[in-house]
């Protein structure tokens, strides 16, 4: 299913479907630029819709909500990627909704392993495995372009890429981030939460005969435990998505 944008969005007129709406206006511009000549997913509909919302957060509650569905995919989970690639590494759009968008990338890439850890031994109860490694595969195929913005970025981002190198780590892009890893982790000395988070990612993508280790000693600590035996990549990013939840909604404050 797909859609195609206008070729030059005009502003929504003044009332209550534009009232505190500036972050729809900037996705609108955002995507009818990127995909001027070709149609853009189904999901870009609600970006170029009059629908009333009262704010930017109810917009985007509900624009994110289509594409992972109360953070379940679905059959058009993966065509909503590549939108959300294009509006997390596009300047216009504000860091802190690039941070969002980023975060919202790497639980979309990493549902299945997160939920299965959470759930173990007990299979789990729903989810979609072929919509899930489909949009996993979207995820893959945007990492180069997402890592790329690596020096572009501010901090709050960072922190979201970082996640994004962990789901993929055996990929060229995040192998060559761990030097920018180990200096970012450089910067949060001590037992602090953005030290502990991005040293769990490096040792994800570069020490993996460490991880066992890593994820019992902060999940015992800090975080909502996964059982030992469940498979050790999907605790390593269960415990990731708790800790970049955490760092994002302080971002947010």
């Amino acid at each position: 299913m797909s859609t195609t944008p206008p070729a030059s969005p005009a502003p929504s007129p003044p009332g209550p479907s534009s009232r505190g709406l500036r972050m729809r206006e900037t996705f609108r511009t955002v995507v009818a630029d990127h995909f001027a000549d070709g149609a853009a997913p189904v999901h870009a509909e609600l970006v170029f819709s009059d629908a009333p919302f009262d704010s930017d957060d109810e917009f985007l509650c509900d624009f994110y909500n289509e594409i992972l569905h109360q953070g379940t995919c679905d059959r058009y989970t993966q065509d909503g990627v590549p939108l959300l690639a294009v509006l997390a590494t596009d300047d216009r759009v504000p860091p802190y909704e690039r941070m969002s968008l980023v975060g919202l990338l790497f639980r979309i890439a990493t549902v299945a392993g997160r939920d299965e850890a959470e759930c173990w031994p007990q299979p789990r109860s729903c989810g979609n495995p072929a919509a899930e490694a489909r949009a996993r595969a979207a995820v893959r195929e945007a990492v180069p372009r997402l890592l790329a913005r690596w020096e572009a970025e501010p901090v709050i981002v960072r922190m979201p890429l970082t996640a994004i190198a962990a789901a993929f780590p055996t990929t060229e892009a995040a192998q060559a981030l761990l030097p920018e890893l180990r200096t970012l982790a450089g910067r949060y000395r001590g037992r602090t939460l953005p030290g502990d988070y991005v040293r769990l990612a490096g040792t994800v993508i570069g020490r993996r005969e460490n991880l066992l280790t890593a994820v019992e000693v902060l999940t015992s600590q800090y975080w909502s435990p996964t059982v030992r035996s469940a498979p050790l990549p999907g605790r390593a990013m269960h415990l990731l998505r708790q800790m970049l939840d955490r760092l994002l909604s302080t971002a947010r404050a």
